[in-house]
């Protein structure tokens, strides 16, 4: 009898020893799943992230294969002041990986700028949105030239150099080019045409350009 009492007297202090054990045991697994589950968070936007890019290389790729240019394939790593009035940014490609100045910029879509100034490993980069800038356009299908002017914003100004030329809304714009490409190739698609100023006794025509 008194060994049944000291077992049965004693039993609830090897359970809740037991319990205390098992949940330890059990706290080590739950911070250890939700370590797990991190990684695999981690990894699976790291993924998401890779594909991304992977598509728009793609993209660039495909747009570039097709009139057989060059590519270096960059990282956008910072962008120009928005308090200044110039449009930049700085790509993580530079002199080392065979940048030079007046090189076209591009993405999946059409052209993005031109390169301005290149160090060892990045280089800056002017937007088409840039006031200052300026390139030759043709009209995809009537093949009419054109002046295309950045604003400041995704939208620019087309000025056709014939007066007579007609262009409508839904036009395509693709980069006349450079002499020896530089500082743009040609045929590189620009922007699209999305309303156009036929005034009355006006010298030339010209269009407001949504960029690509």
């Amino acid at each position: 009898p008194f060994q049944k009492a000291g077992s049965w007297a004693l039993t609830p202090v090897r359970n809740f020893v037991s319990d205390v054990t098992h949940l330890g045991r059990t706290r080590n697994q739950i911070n250890r799943l939700k370590a797990e589950n991190e990684n695999l968070r981690s990894k699976l936007q790291n993924r998401k992230i890779a594909d991304a890019q992977l598509g728009q290389l793609k993209k660039v790729l495909d747009l570039a294969g097709k009139a057989e240019y060059k590519v270096v394939s960059a990282k956008v790593i910072s962008q120009g002041s928005s308090a200044s009035f110039t449009q930049t940014i700085t790509i993580d490609a530079g002199s080392d990986n065979g940048i030079r100045p007046n090189m076209t910029v591009i993405n999946s879509y059409g052209l993005i700028g031109v390169v301005k100034t290149v160090y060892p490993s990045s280089s800056l980069i002017s937007l088409t949105s840039d006031p200052s800038f300026r390139i030759g356009v043709r009209v995809a299908g009537s093949q009419q030239i054109g002046i295309l002017s950045g604003q400041g914003t995704r939208k620019g100004v087309l000025q056709l150099l014939d007066n007579q030329s007609t262009i409508k809304v839904g036009d395509i714009l693709v980069a006349r080019g450079s002499l020896n490409n530089r500082p743009f190739v040609p045929g590189v698609p620009v922007g699209e045409v999305t309303s156009v100023d036929n005034a009355a006794g006006a010298v030339t025509q010209t269009a407001d350009v949504r960029f690509f």
